[in-house]
């Protein structure tokens, strides 16, 4: 009674839930799994800081700045 039958998805890793579940960060994070995720984080906001000063620098010569 009660036996639970298992398939080839739920044998290879019970507790990892199906990637069709997940969010678009939990996927990104599970294709780096072997990265510690501090440095993905770092990597991050490394572009996000990039991004902000390119598009200061684009505001700051359309305005005659620089």
């Amino acid at each position: 009674m009660g036996e639970e039958k298992t398939t080839p998805e739920t044998e290879k890793n019970p507790d990892r839930p199906d990637r069709s579940q997940m969010n678009a960060f939990e996927n990104f994070y599970e294709k780096f799994r072997k990265v510690p995720l501090k440095y993905i984080d770092i990597f991050i906001g490394v572009c996000v800081a990039a991004l902000v000063i390119v598009v200061l620098v684009g505001i700051l010569k359309s305005k005659g700045i620089l």
